[in-house]
């Protein structure tokens, strides 16, 4: 049983009126209410801190201060299990200050961020991800043969779905008419509708009307196939062969550094949402976009090599 939460209120009236500041530019970026009012409430927790410890200035903030608030969190108790916070609860805290300095920053409160040299070190999602600038992604679509090869990639790359979630798209989940494509079970069975841009919506109707049938010809089942996307015999395809066939996209592009890189489908899922959120897309709407649970997995991508990005990417990268 979660125990009652301690309301916490501060005294200095400039760290009033920065939590207030913080509020606002939370909304302003897009954050849901719940996220907002999670990570408003985590910051009133640390300037409490603050106070706590006699600093009443937040240019004073060094990383040093960063460290011992950590450390706190790590001896504060669980309020719902008892037990100590986990990494990831602690990752999450530190992310709402870490975004909370960056405001100051932007606005020229402060002029060096303690942030910069803080190791916020949780990192479940921090296996090496390959994301291709937006350059690359052009280049892998101007090295497909057919409107089958492009419309997986829009699939992969332009809505961004998971590997699991390409295999099992049906006929019936994409609504052309309506531009939209509906993920009816994705990761924790959670379904979500994802927007198709002119792109893409051109990239599927191309291969289900030009394409598709042609393949369904060579299925040897009574019953049509309801998978959207179909192998040369006519029957759902099948996470191996949808690598294969992307193989022998990169392998034609003839791109060195490409090729040198380790793509697989789930690196275009990555690559579109870094280039959402490098385009100023609002976390919140790419965290839908992209069915996650929490917003600070989405955010890791905002944590990428800055050198591997480009700032001109769209939702779909090509005139139509």
């Amino acid at each position: 049983m979660s125990r009652p939460t301690k309301t916490v209120t501060l005294n200095n009236e400039t760290y009033q009126q920065l939590a207030k500041d913080y509020r606002a530019y939370l909304e302003t970026v897009g954050y849901r209410n719940t996220t907002v009012n999670e990570k408003h409430r985590q910051l009133i927790k640390f300037l409490h801190w603050l106070e706590s410890s006699q600093i009443q200035k937040i240019t004073a903030i060094e990383v040093y201060h960063l460290e011992s608030y950590k450390n706190s969190l790590r001896l504060q108790p669980n309020q719902n299990t008892g037990g100590k916070l986990s990494g990831k609860t602690i990752y999450s805290k530190l992310r709402a200050l870490e975004l909370f300095f960056t405001m100051l920053q932007s606005k020229g409160t402060i002029t060096v961020n303690p942030f910069s040299t803080f190791q916020n070190d949780y990192k479940e999602s921090s296996a090496e991800r390959t994301i291709l600038t937006q350059s690359e992604i052009k280049i892998l679509y101007e090295a497909t043969e057919n409107h089958q090869e492009k419309a997986m990639l829009s699939l992969a790359y332009g809505c961004g779905l998971r590997a699991a979630e390409l295999e099992a798209v049906n006929v019936q989940d994409i609504k052309l008419r309506d531009g939209i494509l509906i993920v009816p079970k994705g990761k924790g069975n959670k379904r979500r509708t994802i927007p198709l841009s002119p792109g893409v919506k051109e990239d599927l109707k191309n291969y289900y009307y030009e394409e598709r049938p042609v393949l369904l010809q060579g299925g040897s089942g009574t019953s049509p196939e309801q998978a959207f996307m179909l192998h040369s015999q006519g029957g759902r395809m099948r996470g191996y062969t949808w690598n294969k066939y992307l193989k022998r996209i990169i392998e034609r592009t003839e791109d060195i550094t490409i090729q040198s890189k380790q793509i697989s489908l789930h690196s275009l899922r990555h690559s579109i949402a870094t280039h959402l959120l490098e385009n100023g897309i609002a976390v919140e709407q790419v965290r839908l976009f992209l069915g996650h649970r929490m917003v600070e997995t989405t955010e890791t991508y905002t944590r990428v090599n800055q050198e591997q990005l480009q700032k001109l990417i769209q939702c779909h990268y090509r005139n139509t």
